[in-house]
């Protein structure tokens, strides 16, 4: 069965800084991790930590060009995995859908994309 994707996703290792969003007023440290892919819709990080799905995040992405994209995103999925060569060394791909995206990053999100998929 042939999966079928609601937006085109680029596979691109990219810094990205996200924290999660506590409903408490607590200060959660933010941490770096990188994407595995990214599309509009959303992206994939590769992270050291578990997260939980459903946990609500802020993300802070930053593109080849220095421009930063802000938004905030729902885990949906992870995706656990073992790095070969160190013991019990565990990393996870975790899916992360954008739930609040202003138009301006979400406009320049689709145009790097979209010309970074045409270049290849």
């Amino acid at each position: 069965m042939k999966e079928k994707r609601e937006y085109v996703r680029l596979d691109l290792n990219l810094r990205v800084d996200w924290k999660k969003i506590m409903e408490t007023s607590d200060i959660i440290a933010e941490f770096p991790d990188v994407t595995s892919n990214i599309s509009t819709g959303g992206l994939c990080l590769i992270m050291d930590d578990r997260i939980k799905i459903g946990d609500k995040l802020q993300v802070r992405i930053e593109l080849p060009s220095k421009k930063i994209i802000n938004a905030q995103g729902r885990v949906t999925w992870i995706s656990e995995y073992e790095i070969t060569g160190r013991a019990n060394k565990k990393m996870y791909y975790t899916g992360i859908e954008f739930t609040e995206i202003y138009d301006v990053y979400l406009e320049e999100l689709n145009k790097f994309v979209l010309t970074s998929m045409s270049s290849k």
